[in-house]
């Protein structure tokens, strides 16, 4: 039986599901290019924190007070020990693997002003997650987010359809965010996302991920081509320009973003979906809950990286237009 036909049940009320890459990040600032080989370099801060898309997402949603269940798989070692202290949040339930002999994820962001942010990653733990992570009762949530698919290996393609058939069924919605290829968007890659967005309701791209995906010259086209192709709302993450919303009919809105000084853009995207979803839970429209989308992650990335809790009050608020600050 297809997705569009399934039978759905109604969904736990209030809660998000988000499954995916969960790991530790040192996040180093003021760095534009490594140190010559031998030599060392003073840099302005480094801090360590919760981090990988999933994780990040399910925080944001934590600190806006939405009920949020983490999926994720780590190493039995002290660095999944430091992630169960530092996500041990209100409104934060999480169901962490434990893969006996492996290490925990670790990604080192390196960023300065005026270039973009480079990633380092060791998978460990996340290279060996399969669907057997997630229980079948956390599927009934009123949306179930998978997050860095291709750091997620065994998960792929046949799996993660099944995955989302099965959120469908439970009465969730569905949202995929891929993050980037490591592999460059081949042409085989780029066949299995779009076979896989039949099965998603909401993409969540930044705009070299739609461009690649698309094989489109442009933005805009893409994101068209892609939500027509595919039935999904894409909702193009655009950096300083704010979010493109695309309906599978074509129609698109743009929502610009706040100004703010920004402390930390680590992690940026990921607070934007979770205003998005948060926001689109409760009812809000496509456009609507990317306004709020804008909105949160601009708060969260005016923030310092040692501190990146916050309050929904703390969100920057809406101009009186409906446009944001």
């Amino acid at each position: 039986m297809s997705p569009a036909v399934e039978t759905r049940r109604q969904p736990v009320p209030n809660r998000i599901t988000v499954v995916g890459n969960v790991n530790l990040d040192v996040v180093v600032a003021g760095v534009a290019a490594l140190p010559p080989p031998g030599t060392e370099q003073i840099v302005p801060s480094i801090a360590v924190r919760p981090g990988g898309s999933a994780a990040n997402t399910a925080v944001t949603l934590a600190h806006l007070g939405r009920e949020t269940v983490l999926v994720g798989r780590v190493g039995e070692d002290g660095t999944a020990r430091l992630l169960d202290a530092e996500l041990d949040l209100p409104h934060l339930h999480t169901h962490l693997v434990r893969a006996a002999g492996e290490s925990t994820s670790v990604t080192v962001a390196a960023e300065a002003p005026g270039h973009d942010r480079a990633f380092l990653s060791a998978l460990g733990a996340l290279a060996g997650m399969d669907a057997t992570a997630v229980p079948e009762d956390v599927l009934a949530s009123r949306f179930l987010l998978l997050s860095g698919y291709f750091l997620l290996p065994v998960l792929r393609d046949e799996r993660a359809k099944a995955l989302f058939s099965a959120a469908r069924r439970a009465g969730a919605r569905t949202a995929l965010d891929t993050g980037w290829d490591p592999g460059d968007w081949t042409a085989a890659t780029r066949a299995e996302v779009l076979d896989l967005l039949e099965t998603v309701d909401v993409f969540l791209p930044n705009t070299d991920e739609i461009v690649a995906l698309a094989d489109r010259p442009d933005v805009s086209s893409a994101a068209r081509f892609v939500a027509e192709r595919s039935g999904s709302t894409v909702v193009v993450k655009c950096g300083p320009q704010g979010a493109l919303v695309v309906s599978p009919d074509g129609s698109a809105e743009q929502c610009p973003t706040p100004q703010v000084t920004v402390q930390d853009s680590t992690g940026a995207g990921d607070a934007f979906n979770a205003g998005l979803l948060h926001r689109l839970a409760e009812g809000a429209s496509p456009a609507e809950a990317a306004d709020y989308g804008v909105r949160v992650a601009a708060t969260v990335i005016s923030r310092p990286s040692h501190d990146r809790r916050f309050a929904p009050a703390d969100v920057l608020p809406a101009r009186r237009d409906g446009v944001s600050a």
